[in-house]
């Protein structure tokens, strides 16, 4: 390297600017680049920093990580201690079947993610097997079936609160476990209701203050705040909506009488059938009607000779 090529290159050992981590003493540095104040730190006796650096030296290779570790292929291969070794590493690529743990890893090989996969499963296992065990040996020992061999469990068996625990309460021992109870329904809590559709009772009915939309019934609710004018106009929309629910848009329906079982022969107009096509006889008042069938128009002739003239 050259001289002028010196001047212009921060000196080692720096940290690059937009390292994130934590310098001791930056914050009371100014008047001088990121890479000169942290060589200045990094060096400077009096700074309380630990005594290795964390920088580390890429001429040699020491900072090389390798993956997968050595120890999580050292757990994958010793499974054949407790359970049918179906993996073993190093697991080849274009394996279709289920690897534990490696759908959330990404970014390097199948061979290495599957194998960090299956160490950190192994590793879960083994610890919830040792926690059962640890469950298990407290049961033995406080319920009288083991012996205590230390303080730890010497204070076990003094504990108030001792293993396995009572599947009922000691009160409600008597009370059978299948018996059937009947429980109130309670309906789930809407957490955003409609102030349109909400009780006219609710003190919650009513419009923010500077709601630019549209509020029935507001323009005779005026010269009052917002609330109390928002409130009774809502009111008066609900108590308006339910009345027309329940008489104008209500269902309709229209009975009509049904024909009387025995026609007499000897009647020209029925009353409650109409006439058969292609009739040539005359009919009252089919002249004036348009757009029926015939049936249709002899039914209409029979409410003329009734006397109804209603359209």
């Amino acid at each position: 390297m050259s001289a002028g090529t010196e001047l212009l290159a921060t000196a080692e050992p720096h940290l690059i600017p937009g390292y994130a981590g934590y310098s001791p003493q930056y914050r009371f540095r100014c008047g001088e680049t990121y890479g000169n104040t942290t060589h200045k730190l990094l060096l400077d006796p009096t700074v309380n920093h630990a005594e290795a650096l964390i920088l580390s030296n890429r001429v040699t290779d020491d900072y090389e990580v390798q993956r997968p570790p050595k120890n999580d292929i050292d757990i994958v291969n010793s499974r054949y201690k407790r359970t049918d070794p179906i993996f073993v590493h190093p697991t080849m690529p274009g394996y279709e079947g289920f690897t534990p743990k490696l759908n959330a890893r990404m970014g390097q090989r199948y061979t290495v993610l599957a194998t960090e996969g299956l160490a950190e499963f192994e590793r879960q296992q083994l610890k919830n097997k040792a926690a059962l065990n640890e469950l298990k040996r407290t049961i033995a020992i406080q319920s009288g079936q083991g012996e205590p061999r230390n303080l730890e469990d010497r204070l076990l068996v003094k504990s108030q609160f001792k293993l396995p625990m009572l599947a009922v309460r000691p009160d409600r021992v008597g009370v059978m476990r299948n018996l059937v109870l009947d429980e109130k329904y309670e309906t789930p809590r809407d957490h955003s209701p409609s102030p349109y559709f909400m009780d006219n009772a609710n003190p919650k009915k009513y419009f923010v203050s500077r709601y630019a939309g549209h509020i029935p019934y507001g323009y005779a609710h005026f010269g009052v705040s917002n609330v109390p004018a928002t409130n009774s106009a809502l009111c008066d929309f609900t108590s308006n909506y339910r009345k027309r629910l329940s008489t104008e848009w209500a269902p309709v329906t229209i009975s009509q009488p049904d024909p009387p079982l025995l026609i007499q022969p000897t009647m020209i107009y029925h009353k409650h059938v109409g006439m058969i096509p292609n009739y040539l006889g005359h009919v009252p008042g089919e002249t004036f009607r348009f757009g029926k069938t015939f049936g249709a128009d002899t039914k209409d002739a029979k409410r003329w000779l009734r006397g109804d003239f209603s359209t």
